[in-house]
């Protein structure tokens, strides 16, 4: 599963990320802290550093084998479970996985990062509604992550509350002004709203902090597309394919400029 892989839709969108999904590589940090019980902490580490590497190389069966090991020496060792989770999560095995992050929550019972896990999948398996319970729940233990809070405003999006996701992005970029994906999708949102002009400039202040962000120009394109700004909008997009010459939604919304000149309904 992509992180996150973005609601299903044909239009233009932005950075639809999952930030907060926890990967190996982003808790590989927490190894050193988990081994005060257990009987053989050398043997456990290295198990852990290999199922790790593997995850890390897409190698998510070889990976399980490891964490699996790990879990026969000591069953409640969270990093294993949750990096199990990460594996299963590249096999495409998504309820198996929330089985282990529930795990988690029976050992740690304010895991934020396990709630966010589960909220994500929750919303790329299509129920937001479920998804939005456990982002609430992760924000009640850490009010100001800004991943987290980013995901409940991709949530609040999906089921079609976009002043609230609005207020949602704007907390995100209070707490950390150059957050490029909530200020890019903050911009996609308010294009939903059709209010295209401060949508670009969103789209201009995520590029001022990064020139080459191809999703912010992408963005600022079909705003200025819907504008009648043509111009400008291929403009953006040339930038963009000597970014990424391969870049699809840069190629289709330049050859619909090009081809029929027709304004292309995002909301």
């Amino acid at each position: 599963m992509s992180k996150n892989k973005g609601l299903s839709c044909s239009k233009v969108k932005g950075s639809l990320l999952t930030l907060g999904f926890i990967t190996s590589i982003l808790i590989y940090s927490m190894i050193w802290t988990q081994f005060g019980n257990s009987q053989d902490p050398q043997s456990i580490t290295d198990l852990l550093k290999s199922g790790l590497a593997l995850n890390h190389l897409g190698k998510y069966n070889e990976a399980i084998t490891y964490f699996d090991k790990v879990l026969n020496i000591d069953p409640k060792n969270i990093i294993a479970l949750i990096n199990k989770g990460v594996a299963l999560d590249g096999l495409g095995k998504f309820e198996e996985e929330v089985k282990y992050y529930l795990k988690v929550l029976e050992i740690d019972p304010k895991n934020k990062f396990v709630m966010n896990n589960i909220g994500s999948i929750l919303l790329n398996l299509g129920n937001p509604q479920a998804a939005l319970e456990w982002f609430d729940r992760a924000i009640a233990i850490d009010p100001n992550n800004t991943q987290i809070i980013i995901n409940k405003a991709i949530t609040l999006e999906s089921l079609g509350r976009l002043n609230e996701a609005i207020i949602l992005y704007d907390k995100a970029i209070v707490l950390d002004p150059n957050d490029q994906a909530a200020i890019i999708n903050k911009g996609r949102v308010l294009a939903q709203l059709h209010k295209f002009d401060e949508s670009i400039s969103n789209y201009d202040r995520a590029l001022a902090i990064n020139s080459n962000n191809t999703d912010a120009l992408i963005n600022k394109a079909y705003s200025l597309h819907n504008l009648g700004k043509n111009t400008e909008a291929i403009s953006n997009l040339n930038k963009v394919l000597q970014i990424d010459p391969l870049n699809q939604l840069a190629l289709g919304l330049r050859q619909n400029i090009e081809s029929s000149g027709k304004v292309i309904s995002q909301g």
